[in-house]
């Protein structure tokens, strides 16, 4: 496989690759692998690891990041929503400055190989590793029979090294993608931004609703988010990308009880905006939340409740510092 540097044109839309698709490389590596979803600051001391061990031994930088999670295909019915969809992982690993990035597809022939046929055909065939960084909690091989010392000790056996990234622990505890699940979960937007070291953020593309926004006078746009994790239902001050264009506005997470709705549904209102955005991209940095979803008894109270919202929606962006048009 070509370096990722000389391949950014090919790469604008991130994909996955089977193992037979990977070439090989021209020269040796620094690989670090997982799941990586969320990029939080744990991943990322791991990845600076990987940069830096990279650099002390003349080696090029590789992450094998696995996608979709190997619990889609081992129990889907236990696999956890999305932090970071596909496209977003593949951008901020981009911006850390790893030399080559390969999503890997994880299939049965990812999922039947043992341990030490993980270090063999991928990690040494496929990425021909010299250094190998991984974090504390590292699983990998059939039924996870792997570890990070397990992966220390069959090193032993082989030519390339291993680096073990002890937990980055914020408020005495380690940060990983489950502990920031749960904080969107219940709405507690500033700890999952501690973790994430970013403001958390929606992605999906503009769809058709109803129109009812529009009737009353807050034309919205319907957003489907898919797999990711969604904060609390309720109304939230937001900031979007459309494009290449930064917006502001709010955003309601809900079944809107006034109507009688039954099905949850994503909406934006920007503010002094008015054109048709069907089937584009749209990120949604999530500010601060303005309130709880309720039911109303008329459409008229509600409308004036949106008024409300609008107005402290845009007193929270212009007072805000911690949510800024360069989150990436």
């Amino acid at each position: 496989m070509e370096n990722a540097k000389n391949t950014s044109d090919r790469q604008a839309v991130p994909t996955t690759c089977r193992l037979d698709d990977i070439v090989g490389f021209g020269r040796s590596t620094a690989v670090t692998f997982g799941v990586f979803d969320g990029i939080h600051i744990g991943h990322q001391a791991v990845i600076n690891t990987l940069l830096e061990r990279a650099a002390q031994h003349q080696l090029m930088s590789v992450l094998v990041g696995f996608y979709p999670h190997p619990l889609a295909f081992l129990a889907p019915e236990r696999c956890p929503p999305l932090l970071t969809p596909l496209s977003k992982r593949v951008e901020i690993l981009r911006q850390l400055g790893i030399d080559e990035i390969i999503m890997l597809s994880f299939d049965a022939q990812i999922a039947a190989m043992s341990p030490k046929s993980f270090l063999e055909q991928v990690l040494l065939e496929k990425c021909r590793a010299r250094h190998v960084v991984v974090g504390y909690a590292c699983q990998f091989g059939k039924d996870r029979a792997g570890n990070a010392q397990r992966l220390a000790e069959l090193s032993e056996g082989y030519p390339f090294d291993v680096t073990i990234v002890p937990p980055t622990e914020i408020n005495g505890a380690p940060v990983h993608s489950t502990r920031i699940r749960e904080a969107i979960a219940h709405g507690d937007l500033h700890c999952s931004s501690q973790l994430l070291g970013r403001p958390y953020t929606l992605l999906g593309h503009v769809v058709h609703g109803d129109g009812r926004g529009k009737e009353i006078g807050f034309p919205t746009a319907n957003i489907d988010t898919q797999r990711q994790v969604c904060p609390p239902n309720g109304v939230y001050a937001i900031r979007a990308k459309l494009e290449e264009q930064w917006l502001d506005g709010v955003l309601n997470i809900g079944v809107r009880p006034t109507f009688n709705g039954t099905t949850l549904q994503v909406e934006c209102h920007f503010f002094d905006f008015d054109e048709t955005i069907y089937g584009k991209p749209v990120e949604i940095v999530l500010v601060e939340k303005i309130r709880r979803e309720r039911k109303f008894p008329n459409p008229e109270t509600l409308i004036q409740q949106i008024r409300r919202d609008v107005a402290d929606a845009a007193r929270i962006l212009a007072e805000s510092t911690h949510a800024h048009r360069g989150v990436s």
